[in-house]
């Protein structure tokens, strides 16, 4: 359960399914062939996407009194499954913590697709809003 869920009640993010855990991919390469063998994780397509799907639904966070724009930025772990399993807000630009919490619960439903980073990716993204 997300820290807007346990302060609020339900939030904008119960509006977007959780996504399904996928196989993680296997390192592809022949290191017998002389070849160098290491994890691609997600391209830039893959991260816009998924991120792209879920962003929206973050304007239904209630905005914070007094404030006409917030630039937070988010670090999302995102496990080599397509599941993000942390959400971290790196800078909160001044933002009361529960409208952090709801934008990072939006963030956490992210479907991303599954790659070949065994420990995980990390992605910085960055939400700017003005009203």
């Amino acid at each position: 359960m997300s820290l807007l869920s346990l302060l609020l009640g339900a939030g904008p993010a119960d509006r977007l399914p959780r996504p399904r855990p996928e196989p993680c991919l296997s390192v592809e390469g022949e290191p017998d062939e002389g070849e160098f063998v290491g994890a691609s994780g997600l391209d830039y397509a893959q991260v816009r996407g998924a991120l792209n799907g879920v962003i929206q639904t973050a304007l239904y966070c209630p905005r914070p009194e007094g404030m006409a724009a917030v630039h937070l930025t988010y670090e999302l772990m995102v496990g080599c499954d397509g599941v993000v399993s942390s959400v971290e807000v790196t800078d909160d630009g001044g933002a009361p913590e529960a409208y952090g919490a709801c934008v990072g619960a939006v963030l956490e439903r992210a479907d991303f697709p599954a790659h070949d980073m065994p420990d995980g990716m990390l992605v910085t993204y960055p939400v700017d809003v003005s009203w």
